[in-house]
């Protein structure tokens, strides 16, 4: 708020200094211009309009200018914020340490793949990086187990999706990134979870994230499960391709990884 009223002030200021250099000096230049008598009488007569157009121009410049100071400023104050979380979650949860920003890299390739536009391809970077922010509630001893987990505890780290979209959308600039977190386990036949949908009710932006999330997930080193080779994890989301997941998102992401197979290449143990 402190930043916004500066640059509005500044705004103001520059608009009167400004404009009293035009009342007491517009004549002055004018004259400087021409010393035909009709010539400057004309431009004597259209100089106010001529100070509207210039002026406006100006202050659209300066505002927009303001505004794009104001938006990087918030940007970096959210980066900050989730980036925060994230750091959080991964002292909580030794095994997703590098995983959120491994599954927001594949997830943005893929998406840039699709033809995602620019502001999609924001959200999608945005839900991928806290896809699993809401883990954050879940007991320590229940993420970090080395163990099968029981039927109950499995129970508990199925509502990290939804624990995750209650605390993502409190935030006004991030409420339509939290469905997109809500729904990342939700499975192409309908068998997922939260609420069970299917197909292409499923957002298109979870689709992406449950792909990059299970590649990541298969092909990095945990201490409660083998870790595949590239060719065994392509293996698995083919044989799962139209049951967990979406076929445009894993064709997709097979044409990506086979013209640039570096793009999956994050950091697969730790």
């Amino acid at each position: 708020m402190k930043y916004e009223s500066k640059s509005l002030l500044k705004i103001v200021m520059l608009y009167m200094l400004f404009g009293f250099f035009w009342i007491f000096f517009s004549s002055k230049i004018i004259h400087l211009i021409t010393q035909d008598l009709s010539i400057y009488i004309i431009l004597e007569r259209y100089k106010s309009y001529f100070y509207i157009v210039l002026t406006s121009f100006l202050l659209f410049k300066m505002i927009k200018s303001s505004y794009f100071k104001m938006e990087k400023t918030n940007r970096k104050f959210q980066q900050d914020i989730v980036q925060s979380f994230i750091t959080a979650l991964e002292f909580h949860d030794k095994y997703t340490k590098g995983h959120s920003e491994a599954v927001a890299s594949y997830s943005t390739e893929i998406g840039e793949a699709l033809g995602l536009k620019s502001k999609d391809l924001d959200d999608l970077y945005w839900a991928a990086t806290m896809h699993d922010i809401g883990k954050i509630i879940v007991p320590i001893e229940i993420l970090n187990k080395a163990e099968k987990l029981t039927d109950a505890e499995y129970k508990i780290i199925k509502k990290h999706s939804k624990i995750g979209y209650e605390i993502v959308s409190k935030n006004d600039s991030l409420k339509k990134v939290s469905k997109y977190i809500l729904h990342h386990h939700e499975r192409w036949d309908g068998m997922g979870y939260p609420e069970g949908l299917k197909g292409d009710r499923i957002p298109l932006i979870s689709q992406i994230i449950s792909v990059a999330d299970s590649w990541h997930a298969m092909t990095s080193k945990r201490s409660y499960k083998d870790q595949l080779t590239c060719e065994e994890a392509i293996e698995e989301l083919i044989k799962n391709k139209g049951t967990q997941f979406a076929p445009e998102i894993i064709d997709t992401f097979i044409d990506v990884y086979n013209s640039r197979e570096d793009a999956f290449m994050f950091e697969k143990s730790y």
